[in-house]
């Protein structure tokens, strides 16, 4: 049985990441995101929602870490990976990983969704 040690979520205008990007370009993008998570991105006819909910998951990860983005967690301590029927998962660095292992937690479950304007992402550290 799972038991969930922590959870967190975020929610995220889509406009606001587009303003960034259209801002600070490449340097925003390789600021926030993995290689894999541009490339999943811009492969979308609008790359926005996804650029966004991408942002949703790593700041609702990071909250339940308890820590936020900082030095105990880095914008790419927690990357999103697409599995082939497109459930998301959580990817952690070292960094991320040492956290969990202080949770006593073994993965995290992320749910991600959006509408036309707002992005959202639930993380949930749970120990199986």
């Amino acid at each position: 049985m799972n038991s969930i040690l922590s959870i967190g979520h975020d929610i995220v205008e889509i406009n606001r990441i587009q303003s960034a990007y259209q801002k600070y370009g490449d340097k925003f993008l390789r600021k926030i995101y993995a290689p894999n998570e541009i490339n999943y991105c811009f492969s979308k006819k609008n790359p926005f929602p996804s650029l966004a909910s991408c942002f949703a998951a790593k700041e609702a990860v990071s909250k339940a870490f308890h820590c936020g983005v900082g030095p105990q967690f880095h914008w790419k301590s927690a990357t999103v990976h697409h599995q082939i029927n497109g459930r998301p998962l959580i990817l952690l660095d070292p960094l991320a990983q040492n956290l969990l292992q202080q949770f006593n937690g073994s993965e995290i479950l992320i749910t991600l969704t959006h509408t036309q304007s707002l992005a959202s992402a639930i993380a949930l550290l749970v120990n199986r």
